[in-house]
């Protein structure tokens, strides 16, 4: 079979249709591959730098793992504190409403003393009034005690007269003393 100029023009014209498509193809691949190279080399580098940035991060919290260590034994140990001393606040508190519950009743009882004190308060005045009445009949006394006592005083040597005077009248007696046969 035989080409004809015309089918062969047409092949010619099929096969530069196909060698610009394929040229087009291919600079299309050429231009997705740079596009795709670029994006991973930029993708690259950029997992580079979060790589380092890690790293670097990684650095400084292992080179200040000591420090921290220390600072969280100390938070550790000052909350273990903290605990304990709310516990023994709870527990103060909690006594100390136990102990705030009674005061009601205290009151009352408190109230019912007041009363009482008012009632005491007029008795001990009664008695006040009582004592000083006393005070007065003692002074009294003491007054007539003081004129016994004058009066003793001066009874003294005429008890001391008669003492004298009864030796003396005794004395004819004495001597029988000495006859007495009891002796």
């Amino acid at each position: 079979m035989e080409i004809t100029t015309k089918q062969e023009q047409r092949i010619l014209q099929a096969t530069e249709d196909f060698s610009r498509a394929m040229h087009i193809r291919n600079a299309m691949s050429v231009r997705v591959a740079t596009r795709v190279t670029a994006i991973l080399r930029i993708g690259m580098v950029s997992l580079g730098a979060v790589t380092l940035i890690l790293l670097m991060m990684l650095y400084a919290f292992t080179s200040k793992m000591d420090a921290m260590i220390i600072a969280l034994d100390t938070m550790n140990v000052e909350f273990s504190s903290m605990s304990e001393d709310m516990t023994m606040m709870r527990t103060t508190l909690s006594g100390m409403e136990r102990n705030i519950s009674h005061v009601p009743d205290i009151t009352l009882a408190t109230s019912d003393i007041t009363g009482t004190v008012g009632e005491m308060r007029v008795e001990v005045d009664n008695m006040q009034q009582s004592i000083g009445s006393l005070n007065n009949q003692v002074h009294g006394i003491t007054g007539q005690v003081g004129n016994m006592t004058w009066q003793m005083r001066g009874l003294d040597p005429a008890v001391q007269h008669m003492g004298r005077d009864v030796n003396r009248m005794s004395g004819p007696m004495r001597m029988f003393n000495i006859f007495n046969p009891m002796d």
